[in-house]
């Protein structure tokens, strides 16, 4: 069985929702939900990343690309502080707090960071060294995005190992073992906090991709479902605690 882009974003799709379902409204709903939902969600991001870095590769205007997705993370941040200004001013909740969701950001910035890597190797002199400077640059401005250090490098991994797909799910592997011996630290909040290291779960889904797009693109998709079910969570959290 293999998976085609489009299959493998309508997983990622899936797993995002449920995970934000239960970090949103656990605790309002009758019955609670089960923590392997949250668990599940942390392949999500290695999915998303992976597809990205892949269509960076393929797509055919490489600057157009990178600028829907600062316009996307853009339009998300302003939405952001829009409906937490709406929140805080309607419904005076005690346990405020900013929603600063922005993951269009992470992707942004860690595609920017490649493509200046991508650019650099095509130059010479200081042309290559400025290109090397500036991804380096978009990499630790993506260390202060959602992603953080988690994202930042797993971009390197899927980037500089993209020619080599065995040695993407050897090196991506490494990384889930790191991230579980460093988790070891706090085992006595192991299973409900200290759970990054399940991003191990996304290897079977990377392993299966088959390089195509699939039947159906959908290119904005998850540049609209992203930001419309977090807004709506959002709002039916706050809406829940008010009919309380």
């Amino acid at each position: 069985m293999k998976f085609n882009a489009f299959q493998l974003k309508i997983i990622a799709l899936t797993l995002m929702f449920t995970e934000h379902v239960g970090r949103f409204l656990g605790e309002l709903l009758p019955g609670k939900l089960p923590l392997y939902l949250r668990y599940a969600g942390r392949v999500v991001a290695p999915i998303f990343i992976f597809l990205v870095v892949e269509s960076f590769f393929k797509t055919r205007d490489r600057g157009k690309y990178i600028f829907r997705l600062y316009v996307w993370a853009f339009i998300m941040q302003v939405g952001n502080i829009l409906l937490s200004w709406l929140v805080q001013s309607t419904f005076h909740p005690a346990n405020y707090y900013t929603l600063n969701h922005n993951v269009m950001l992470s992707l942004a910035t860690g595609v920017s960071m490649i493509a200046a890597f991508e650019w650099a190797r095509s130059q010479n002199g200081y042309r290559q060294w400025l290109g090397y400077v500036l991804g380096v640059l978009f990499g630790i401005a993506s260390l202060y995005t959602e992603a953080s250090i988690f994202g930042l490098a797993i971009f390197l991994i899927f980037y500089f190992l993209h020619e080599n797909k065995p040695w993407v799910y050897y090196a991506y592997t490494a990384l889930c073992l790191v991230v579980l011996a460093w988790n070891l630290h706090y085992f006595e909040h192991f299973w409900e906090f200290e759970f990054q290291w399940m991003m191990i779960a996304a290897l079977p889904f990377l392993i299966l991709y088959n390089g195509e797009r699939g039947r159906f693109s959908l290119k904005y998709l998850f540049y609209t479902f992203y930001p419309l079910h977090l807004w709506g969570l959002y709002l039916m959290r706050f809406a829940m605690r008010l009919g309380r």
